[in-house]
């Protein structure tokens, strides 16, 4: 019997006023598998990622994730936004609106293992490389208020495996000798990589990666594309990818969703997408009739 989908979206759409960024998207993510959102400028691919990580929180639709254990998450409920359907009477429906009020929507598609990285690097450029990682650790050391201040054995415990995590990442990504320095002195391919390697020490089951080659060079992108392909061989990670480079795209991606005007043109195997004329038409434009 075949695995279900780890991502369902069904009928996605966003509407900022007026304006339709989405139209009833639908895709499926296999697990294990690198699906690209390809598309031209405008096409919503950013939008979905947003949907999917609770920067926004979507009109219509559903997002359903399922991890490993079985358990189906209803991102669109998890992530729908701090108050909106909120069932007063039920506690624990509440404590996920207060913890979305204090914390946002990426922390808890963090802890459902949803992860993403931003096509403008976000690093904390002031702090060190190490530090980065560490901080993206912060919830699963942070256990309680009370056990950071008496250090607990749980405390030191957590901190120690979240430090041993973080060198592990560092080395994979070749970046163990930077650990010292500011995020933000690092030549700009080496940002790229740290901030994948903050993303993977949550421990994502989806890593969602907005145009990751944006800004490299051609070796850079070679090298992306082999750690890409390493963190799903080894690592067990599935990856969503947004990316205008179709040469990394056609290289890595197993199943291919093309948006146009914030709906879906075309979803198949790369070289089956390649070749659709809506696609061509889409990215070229339609020729001109004599």
């Amino acid at each position: 019997m075949r695995p279900p989908p780890l991502l369902k979206v069904r009928d996605l759409s966003m509407r900022f006023g007026g304006v339709v960024a989405l139209n009833r998207v639908g895709f499926d993510v296999k697990p294990g598998s690198i699906t690209a959102l390809i598309g031209p400028n405008g096409a919503g691919k950013t939008t979905v990622f947003n949907c999917l990580t609770g920067f926004y929180a979507p009109s219509e639709g559903e997002m359903r994730f399922h991890p490993l254990d079985g358990h189906e998450v209803a991102l669109h409920d998890l992530l729908g936004g701090p108050w909106r359907g909120v069932d007063f009477s039920s506690p624990a429906a509440f404590a996920r609106r207060l913890y979305y009020k204090m914390f946002g929507g990426a922390a808890l598609a963090a802890r459902v293992g949803v992860v993403r990285t931003f096509q403008n690097i976000r690093l904390f450029r002031e702090m060190t490389v190490m530090e980065n990682l560490l901080v993206a650790q912060r919830a699963r050391v942070n256990n309680g208020i009370l056990s950071g201040l008496l250090a607990t054995p749980d405390y030191r415990r957590a901190e120690a495996e979240a430090v041993e995590r973080a060198w592990g990442w560092l080395d994979f990504f070749r970046l163990a000798e930077e650990g010292n320095r500011m995020a933000g002195s690092l030549p700009y391919g080496r940002q790229r990589r740290l901030e994948i390697a903050r993303a993977m020490c949550v421990e994502p089951r989806l890593l969602c990666l907005d145009e990751p080659a944006a800004g490299l060079n051609p070796s850079e992108t070679d090298e992306l594309a082999e750690w890409i392909l390493a963190l799903r061989r080894g690592h067990g990670v599935t990856v969503c990818l947004i990316e205008h480079d179709m040469g990394l795209v056609m290289e890595i991606s197993d199943h291919v969703v093309v948006l146009d005007h914030g709906q879906v043109l075309v979803a198949g195997r790369p070289e089956v997408v390649r070749d659709d004329p809506a696609v061509l038409e889409a990215y070229l434009g339609a020729p001109e009739e004599g």
